[in-house]
């Protein structure tokens, strides 16, 4: 199968200001709903107006089959429960998992390298590309469109329309298996199945693209967004954060793509 077949389709964001976090007379409604306090939501908040310039991004997490290409060209680490260097077949088509920001990032790279090097040999991709995580602002802008909503969908709970604990599958699901959970822009699968990574440090809001939370060569812990198969759907909501350091791997954590010319 070849490389260009393995790519996700992009969907182009456009410029429109959306709402980023969660107001603060919201924090005590959240705690009521899915436990904890009011100060264990405060680093959502406080929610605020934001614009992008547009950007490309994935409609589904990197699948299994294109780590697979990444991980026999460049020999990197292949997920444990892959027991081997290739996925079961069975799980082809289902998000890769147990990848750290410091994995993910490496992919990013050598993708962005190979699509380079295909377009040299007179592969028909119709322009030069590099590849990146997304920034958290990225990921919630494509998973919640402008108006601020609670899930991709909308404001209510839809168990049947995401992949997270209510489910009770316990494991991943292949990428776009919920078409009707899709957001306002038609991304998929960003609520529940793994954890997302983004290019953001773990800094309090409100949010800046301006300083240096995106800078690659940073250290510190890295944001995770989405929720995955084993959390209940509090952390699938688009405005959750999570934090972990970029050398963590898990059965949780995959990723998206952005795409830059």
């Amino acid at each position: 199968m070849s490389l260009e077949s393995l790519l996700p389709r992009f969907i182009t964001i456009p410029p429109a200001p959306f709402l980023m976090g969660t107001p603060m007379r919201d924090l005590s409604g959240l705690a009521k709903i899915y436990g904890g306090t009011r100060e264990s939501y405060r680093e959502e908040s406080p929610q605020f107006p934001l614009s992008l310039h547009a950007f490309e991004i994935a409609d589904v997490p990197v699948t299994n089959a294109l780590y697979a290409a990444y991980v026999h060209a460049s020999g990197a680490r292949a997920p444990l429960h892959w027991r081997g260097p290739q996925p079961p077949d069975a799980l082809l088509d289902h998000p890769v998992a147990d990848v750290s920001w410091a994995e993910a990032d490496g992919f990013c790279q050598w993708l962005s390298g190979a699509v380079f090097g295909l377009r040299r040999w007179g592969w028909p991709f119709q322009r030069a590309a590099h590849f990146r995580l997304p920034s958290e602002a990225e990921w919630e802008h494509a998973a919640r469109g402008t108006d601020g909503r609670t899930f991709p969908w909308g404001d209510t709970w839809d168990a049947r329309l995401a992949n997270t604990q209510e489910a009770g599958l316990a494991t991943t699901t292949r990428v776009g298996a919920y078409p009707q959970g899709a957001s306002p822009y038609g991304c998929l699968d960003m609520c529940g199945n793994v954890w997302e990574w983004t290019a953001s440090l773990d800094r309090l809001y409100p949010y800046s693209r301006h300083d240096d939370r995106e800078r690659r060569s940073a250290e510190g812990r890295r944001i995770l967004r989405g929720g995955c198969y084993a959390n209940p759907h509090g952390y699938a909501r688009c405005a959750c954060r999570f934090r972990l350091g970029t050398d963590v791997h898990n059965p949780f954590l995959g990723f998206r793509l952005v795409r830059s010319s």
